[in-house]
C-alpha cells in the first residue's frame, strides 16, 4: 500500500464569455458631454416676467400723441360723416350715378378694395358705404364682398411669399407678436374667424395668417365666414340713400345693424384678449425651453442634440 496520496487538482472556473461586447468592461460613455447638456430652464426675461405679472410698460409721448391722434381722426371722421351725410351723398351723385349706369362701374370699386387690403391702408369700411349708396342693398354687398376676398387673397399670397422669413424674426423677437401667432396656429379655424370679427382690421389679420403657415384655404374659408362683417358700412351707406332716408323702418334696421356689429366686433375682441391671456403662460414656457435647447446646442451637443426641433418663438 503506498504512503503517498493523490492530491485532486483543482478546477478553476472561468467567467463565460460573451459575444458582441468590446474589449473592455469600462464604460466609454461620456460623462462630461452628460453633465453638459443637463442645464436648468432659464429664467424668464423681464418682458416674460412683466407679461406674467401684468405689468405693463408705460408708452411714450410719442407712442400716446399716435395712439390717441388715432382715436380723434376715427371720431372725427364718424362725425362728420353723421352730420354732412346728405351733403356728402348729394355731392357723390354723378359719379355715383356714371358707376351703377356704366357696365364697367362695379369694377372701380372691387379693384379700390383690393388696393386698400394691403396694410397700412385703410378705408375699406367708406368704399363699402360708397357702394350701399350707389348700388341697391344686395348688390352692393355683393360687390365689397368680391372685392374684399379678391383683396384678402392678393394679401395672403403676398406676404406669404414675401414676408414668411421677416415675420419668423420679429415672432422671436416680439412677445405680442408671437403670442398672437400662437394662439392662431393652435385655434385653427374658430380662432380666424373670431379674429377676423373682433377690432383687429382684417387685412393685418390676414398678414399674419399668411406668413405663420396657416393653410390657404383655411384662410379662405375663414375669410367667406367674416363677409357679414361687410354688411354693416353697406347698410349704412344704403340707408344714407334719398329714397331711404327719410324711411323710418330703414332707420330702425339700420341702428340695428349698427349695434349688432358693435356688439359681435366687442365680444369677439374680449374672446380673443382672454384667449392671449389663457395661453401666455404656455407659450412663455415654450419660449424659455426653447432658449434652454438653443443654449445646449451651443454649448456642445451630444450626438443626439443635433436632432432636436426647435419650436418657432
Amino acid at each position: 500500500m503506498s504512503t503517498h496520496l493523490a492530491m485532486p487538482h483543482p478546477v478553476y472556473g472561468h467567467p463565460p464569455t460573451y459575444s458582441g461586447l468590446g474589449q473592455t468592461s469600462v464604460s466609454t460613455f461620456d460623462h462630461q458631454n452628460d453633465i453638459r447638456n443637463i442645464s436648468r430652464t432659464p429664467s424668464p426675461t423681464l418682458e416674460e416676467y412683466n407679461a406674467l405679472h401684468g405689468i405693463k410698460k408705460e408708452k411714450t409721448i410719442t407712442q400716446k400723441i399716435i395712439y390717441y391722434s388715432i382715436i380723434a381722426l376715427i371720431i372725427t371722421i364718424a362725425v362728420l360723416i353723421s352730420v354732412y351725410s346728405t351733403k356728402i351723398v348729394n355731392a357723390l351723385q354723378p359719379e355715383t350715378s356714371w358707376m351703377r349706369d356704366h357696365p364697367a362701374g362695379p369694377l372701380i370699386p372691387i379693384a379700390i378694395l383690393i388696393v386698400l387690403s394691403f396694410p397700412p391702408l385703410f378705408g375699406q369700411e367708406i368704399v363699402g358705404m360708397l357702394v350701399g349708396v350707389t348700388w341697391d342693398l344686395w348688390p352692393a354687398f355683393a360687390i365689397v364682398s368680391l372685392g374684399t376676398l379678391l383683396g384678402e387673397t392678393a394679401n395672403f399670397l403676398t406676404f406669404k411669399y414675401a414676408c414668411t422669413a421677416r415675420s419668423k424674426k420679429i415672432e422671436e423677437k416680439n412677445l405680442d407678436y408671437g403670442l398672437m401667432v400662437h394662439i392662431v396656429r393652435s385655434g385653427g379655424l374658430l380662432m380666424l374667424v373670431v379674429i377676423r370679427y373682433s377690432a383687429v382690421p382684417s387685412h393685418y389679420a390676414t398678414a399674419v395668417f399668411s406668413s405663420v403657415g396657416i393653410p390657404f384655404f383655411v384662410f379662405l374659408l375663414s375669410a367667406f365666414l367674416s363677409l357679414p362683417n361687410q354688411f354693416v358700412p353697406v347698410y349704412t351707406g344704403y340707408a344714407l340713400k334719398p329714397s331711404e332716408s327719410n324711411d323710418k323702418t330703414s332707420k330702425v334696421v339700420q341702428d340695428v345693424v349698427l349695434v349688432a356689429g358693435i356688439v359681435i366686433t366687442t365680444g369677439a375682441y374680449i374672446w380673443v384678449k382672454r384667449q392671449l391671456k389663457t395661453a401666455l403662460p404656455e407659450y412663455i414656457y415654450q419660449r424659455r425651453k426653447a432658449r434652454q435647447a438653443k443654449l445646449e446646442l451651443g454649448g456642445g451637443p451630444g450626438p443626439q442634440a443635433q436632432h432636436i426641433s426647435l419650436p418657432n418663438v
